[in-house]
């Protein structure tokens, strides 16, 4: 084993072996927040947002419904208006399930808006996006660390480990994880990443913002977009059925897998890993405001703008909720901290979070939104728009 996968199989190692205890969890959950972002209060609400009780959230189950029912209640607390349908919080997002016909349990759009100060502006808004939906629960348990430490070793390999290296790793690895508790079956894909690090991110950031003591001079519109996962069916519901006008969407900022970006998930990831996807599709303006409110930021990000080129083959900027917005001409960006080897895995669980690079991510969106909803003007479009809104999308 070469030194370099001997210090990324060294950081994979510590990070197979993160494990809460259930007091831990348990405290976690029942904690108060507060009107800062922090990442002790991402924490508190990803444990419940993730929770095995809610069985991985599947757009029309009884988990997701639990999982919207907490974001309505926190847009109530916090004062947030009511923008869904007959005057709360829900729009029902109308599709058929993976089993034929409506889903069992209406899949929910959460929408809620923090009016803005100036009356010239206040009817107009700047998105902040996320969506609370996940793939629901395998038909059959693995075991959690043979399955995690697989995936990694097979990360491993597509950076140039070796296969001999990656299976002596994996073997220790497994190992040493034995040593310390015993298999566990897991079937949950709890989607602490995807996306529950968007929707608690989402949360903190309508906290903070609604105890700031000046609201921005545009209004802020909060969605939390269910059945992403089903091929973008709660975004795009939202931006075919409006509940605000559409011309009044000033922008549209999407996080989606904020919590991770680690070098053991990315490569070339880190604290200030951030991929942004659909920055400069429409407006050139979008992209440079962007860029100084990162610059002012305490710790300025690193931007990864890879995944947005023109024939990507990863086809990310057609496949966020961003992509619901952008195709009706409302610049939007999509924000994650990458792909990872827990990616749509019953693996993806909260204790392999990166908190506070989370918090950094929901403090930087928060600012960014405030700087856009208080431009004297619309952000600029300057880029062709796409023509037909149903045609295909075109990375």
């Amino acid at each position: 084993m070469h030194s370099g996968a001997l210090g990324r199989t060294a950081f994979a190692l510590s990070a197979l072996t993160l494990v809460p205890s259930l007091a831990r969890a348990q405290n976690a959950a029942a904690a108060v927040t507060s009107a800062a972002i922090s990442a002790a209060d991402l924490r508190a609400r990803l444990y419940l947002i993730a929770a095995d009780s809610l069985r991985g959230r599947l757009a029309g189950s009884a988990g997701d419904s639990v999982a919207t029912a907490y974001i309505a209640q926190e847009f109530t607390r916090l004062g947030l208006e009511p923008a869904g349908e007959n005057g709360g919080y829900f729009q029902t997002v109308h599709f058929r399930a993976r089993g034929g016909g409506e889903p069992a349990v209406p899949a929910r759009n959460v929408i809620g808006i923090l009016r803005g100060s100036d009356p010239m502006l206040r009817n107009e808004y700047v998105v902040i996006s996320a969506h609370n939906d996940h793939v629901g629960v395998a038909r059959h348990a693995v075991d959690h660390d043979s399955l995690r430490v697989t995936n990694f070793a097979a990360a491993m390999r597509k950076r140039g480990t070796s296969d001999v290296a990656s299976r002596a790793w994996a073997a220790h690895a497994l190992d040493s994880l034995r040593a310390l508790r015993p298999p566990r079956p897991d079937s949950i894909f709890n989607g602490a990443d995807d996306d529950g690090s968007g929707t608690v991110s989402l949360l903190e950031i309508a906290e903070a913002m609604s105890a700031a003591p000046q609201e921005p001079r545009r209004s802020i519109l909060f969605i939390s977009h269910t059945a992403e996962e089903e091929g973008l069916l709660g975004s795009a519901w939202f931006t075919d059925h409006p509940t605000v006008p559409i011309d009044s969407l000033v922008t549209e900022l999407d996080m989606d897998m904020v919590g991770r970006g680690s070098p053991a998930d990315v490569e070339h990831g880190g604290p200030a890993y951030l991929e942004l996807i659909g920055t400069r599709r429409l407006s050139t303006e979008l992209g440079d405001v962007a860029e100084r409110v990162d610059a002012t930021e305490a710790v300025p990000f690193k931007f990864n703008y890879a995944f947005d080129a023109p024939g990507d083959k990863e086809q990310y900027y057609c496949r966020a909720d961003h992509y619901s917005y952008a195709r009706y001409g409302i610049p939007s960006i999509n924000f994650s901290r990458g792909d990872h080897p827990d990616y749509h895995e019953v693996t993806d669980e909260p204790q392999y979070i990166d908190y506070d690079a989370m918090a950094r991510v929901a403090t930087y969106v928060r600012d960014l939104a405030v700087s856009l909803a208080n431009l004297d003007h619309r952000v600029v479009v300057d880029k062709p728009k796409q023509k037909d809104p149903h045609a295909e999308c075109v990375q």
